[in-house]
């Protein structure tokens, strides 16, 4: 008798671009494509810890909404970390932006991180539930980097919100997670797309989502800081072509070169994902659905490669 494969969504990092995750998950009830469990990586986690506690795309995608428009969020000022093009920008607003750059710049030199805790814990209050792993309605882990070992941590019990945190803590600017002699950060610095760890919760087929699979463009490498910077973009680059390599499929939203901080594009985001799984789904319905024999050896003799950016791979 034919039995489905389990399915799993790998939901990678990328900060405000990672809101094509909400596309991705409309895109999938809209066409009845199941999801059996999630694997999500900073804003992946975010994303992926909210559906998997409440699965309905419609009442994720207005209660993140409802916290962007929220006054916690406003105060954060986290959209100002989104550097304006010069060309749109006057003389005296490109002055307040080298200010505002100067002023971080210096707060996370001489601090751990630009946000405290509570700031942190507030907001991620907003949006996660304050229970546990045993909670959601679907199978769910995140990822985060140890820095004292220098490993990679899976989150699979316990508390939801503290792991997503932790998953979240972009390093200089939301405050490490202290766990048992760990030291964690953002889990996108180890694991961009977390296509192992969805395999390990059981999954038969992962499909990843890549919202930074493109390297961005270089701009104007005018400071150490900068410079540091792009070397960075480069690694982790490089690092989730490397792990999402090993999923079955790869949906890569298009971000239109919006800033990774920039979180006013909440609509294009969403957006975005939902047109990813449209411009994807006789792949997705093959690799979901299982493929026949027939569609095996075709896909044997062609390749795996497929139109639009997204990568189709056989693991193994």
């Amino acid at each position: 008798m034919f039995r489905r494969p389990k399915v799993a969504l790998a939901l990678g990092g990328g900060a405000a671009r990672g809101l094509a995750h909400i596309g991705v998950l409309e895109g999938f009830e809209k066409h009845g494509l199941p999801i059996d469990m999630i694997a999500g990586t900073s804003m992946g986690a975010i994303v992926g810890a909210m559906y998997a506690l409440d699965p309905c795309a419609a009442r994720l995608k207005g209660r993140f909404q409802a916290y962007l428009d929220s006054e916690e969020f406003r105060e954060t000022r986290f959209n100002q970390l989104a550097d304006q093009e010069e060309a749109e920008a006057g003389l005296f607003d490109r002055l307040l932006q080298l200010a505002w750059k100067g002023i971080f710049y210096t707060l996370v030199a001489t601090r751990r991180s630009y946000f405290g805790a509570t700031t942190s814990q507030q907001n991620f209050a907003l949006m996660i539930d304050d229970g546990t792993f045993e909670d959601a309605r679907l199978p769910f882990c995140t990822t985060a980097l140890d820095l004292v070992s220098g490993e990679e941590v899976v989150f699979s019990q316990g508390s939801l919100r503290r792991a997503v945190s932790a998953s979240c803590a972009i390093p200089g600017l939301l405050p490490a997670v202290h766990d048992d002699g760990r030291i964690l950060v953002d889990g996108g610095w180890i694991d961009a797309v977390p296509v192992a760890p969805a395999l390990r919760l059981g999954a038969e087929v992962v499909i990843a989502v890549d919202v930074t699979r493109s390297l961005d463009p270089c701009g104007e490498l005018g400071s150490a800081i900068e410079i540091i910077g792009r070397a960075d973009s480069i690694a982790r680059w490089r690092l989730g072509l490397e792990r999402s390599r090993h999923a079955d499929l790869v949906l890569c939203p298009r971000n239109n070169g919006s800033h990774w901080a920039d979180f006013s594009q909440f609509e294009e985001a969403v957006a975005a994902g939902v047109q990813a799984v449209d411009a994807q789904l006789p792949d997705l319905r093959r690799v979901v659905f299982g493929q026949t024999w027939g569609d095996r050896l075709r896909g044997f003799f062609r390749g795996t490669s497929s139109p639009s950016g997204t990568a189709v791979h056989r693991r193994g």
